[in-house]
């Protein structure tokens, strides 16, 4: 049911953004940190540590993405770009997301009730 309710969510949050000027093709990421956000604000009172985490995730994001952005205005003056630093960077984050998960478990997230 929740890739079901991501595809509309994503829809409104790509046509809220579509107009803002450099983005290209990064549009399509913005709901990620956005949804991961506000993942972090409804766990901020349950389960704080790893509403911490997520949100480090979140802002962690958007650095990856302004790499990414940016790479094609600077491979004329810049030949290597910056779109390795975005899968570097991304690298970081999803490794981060992996230590943020087994946290969760063991303070008792995958515990139903």
């Amino acid at each position: 049911m929740g890739v079901a309710l991501f595809f509309p969510y994503a829809a409104a949050v790509l046509w809220v953004f579509k107009d803002i000027e450099g983005l290209g093709s990064s549009l399509g990421y913005m709901p990620v940190p956005i949804l991961i956000a506000v993942y972090a604000i409804a766990l901020r009172r349950r389960r704080p540590q790893v509403a911490r985490g997520l949100w480090f995730v979140a802002v962690l994001l958007y650095v990856p993405l302004g790499f990414r952005t940016v790479n094609l205005q600077l491979c004329t003056t810049w030949p290597q770009g910056t779109h390795f630093l975005w899968h570097l960077i991304n690298a970081a984050m999803l490794g981060w997301m992996i230590e943020v998960y087994p946290r969760h478990m063991l303070a008792g997230g995958g515990q139903q009730g």
